[in-house]
C-alpha cells in the first residue's frame, strides 16, 4: 500500500488471503481451478484509507461472502471433474 501511495502505479497483487485482497484492492478477480481463467471480478467500493477495523463491517463481510461463494462453486466443480477422471 505504501508503494502505491508513493508512486501511484497500478499494482497486481496475487494472494490466497481473501481479507487481505479485500483490504488492499480496488478490484478482486477470482480464478477458476483448471484451466486458470478469471471466473469473476468484483469491485471493492470501500472508502479509503481502509483501517483494519473495516474487516468487521457489513459491507466488507458481504464482499467476503461473495468471494467465498465463488471459490466454493469452483471447488465443487473441480472436485466433480476429478471424480470423473
Amino acid at each position: 500500500l505504501s508503494v502505491w501511495e508513493r508512486y501511484h502505479q497500478t499494482v497486481l497483487f496475487i494472494t490466497h488471503d481473501i481479507e487481505e485482497a479485500l483490504l488492499l484492492a480496488d478490484s478482486v478477480a477470482v480464478m477458476t481451478a483448471r484451466p486458470g481463467r478469471i471466473k469473476a471480478r468484483l469491485t471493492v467500493e470501500l472508502p479509503r484509507p481502509r483501517p483494519i477495523e473495516v474487516t468487521t463491517s457489513p459491507a466488507f463481510n458481504e464482499l467476503k461472502r461473495e468471494v467465498l461463494a465463488l471459490i466454493r462453486e469452483e471447488s465443487v466443480r473441480a472436485d466433480a471433474e476429478t471424480a470423473l477422471e
